[in-house]
């Protein structure tokens, strides 16, 4: 498994020896720098980024704040010359903390914590073969989840919300990883960032479908499956009145 890197420091030299850190690591894979929290924002939001190395001493905005202030779902290892902060970032519930100057071998250890992380919980998992519920790790805990309370799922780059009849869950992982463990005669993919519920689906047409009240977008490509759905219902229902 491969982690995608984001590296954010005020200081060019600190940026340097932390992406030569990453090339010596086989499962890391560089997809950005930034000098400042407000850049690194720009970046989450057209990369996929599973780890981020965050310095915490930096102008507009400290790490910590940068962390309080946005919704980050990424692994976090901080990295800072004054470690009296680390109690402040585990407070956070970030992955690790590295202090200047920063030694490759506590860098590798850092990195496994977070690989470890990720690959525990990135993919959605069925629990004992059960095809009526899954378990998903949401908000560092395992909440179990009915199929049929599920309206739709909505991919955000680095996570998905599973939008269910009581509440919505987010969830680290990815729409394909979610979807091969879904029965396909009960989920639709309609476009690249949607799947829906079957069962829920008020009206289709052929540019968004009506899930409860909610209106969800129909990509070219997954058209014809959801008229070949609409059709499928129009044809049960006339049996029906039949």
């Amino acid at each position: 498994m491969m982690l995608n890197c984001l590296i954010v420091d005020d200081e060019p030299l600190a940026r340097q020896q932390i992406e030569s850190f990453v090339q010596r690591v086989p499962f890391l894979k560089l997809v950005g720098t930034a000098r400042n929290p407000i850049i690194a924002r720009e970046v989450l939001q057209t990369e996929l980024v599973d780890l981020i190395f965050l310095d915490i001493q930096m102008p507009q905005m400290s790490g910590i704040d940068f962390l309080k202030n946005n919704d980050i779902f990424q692994q976090i290892i901080l990295i800072t010359a004054f470690p009296e902060y680390a109690a402040e970032g585990f407070d956070l519930e970030v992955t690790d903390y590295l202090t200047k100057p920063v030694a490759f071998e506590r860098f590798l250890k850092a990195s496994k914590k977070a690989l470890a992380k990720v690959s525990g919980s990135a993919m959605v998992k069925s629990i004992d073969d059960k095809p009526d519920f899954l378990y998903v790790k949401s908000n560092q805990r395992f909440e179990k989840i009915q199929l049929a309370d599920i309206i739709y799922i909505e991919s955000m780059l680095n996570y998905i919300h599973i939008v269910t009849q009581r509440k919505k869950f987010t969830v680290y992982s990815s729409l394909k990883a979610i979807e091969s463990s879904l029965p396909a005669d009960q989920f639709l993919r309609i476009h690249k960032s949607y799947m829906v519920a079957i069962r829920h689906i008020n009206s289709i047409d052929s540019r968004e479908i009506n899930v409860m009240g909610n209106r969800l977008p129909v990509s070219r490509s997954n058209k014809q499956a959801v008229l070949q759905i609409a059709l499928n219902r129009h044809n049960s229902e006339n049996q029906l009145n039949y």
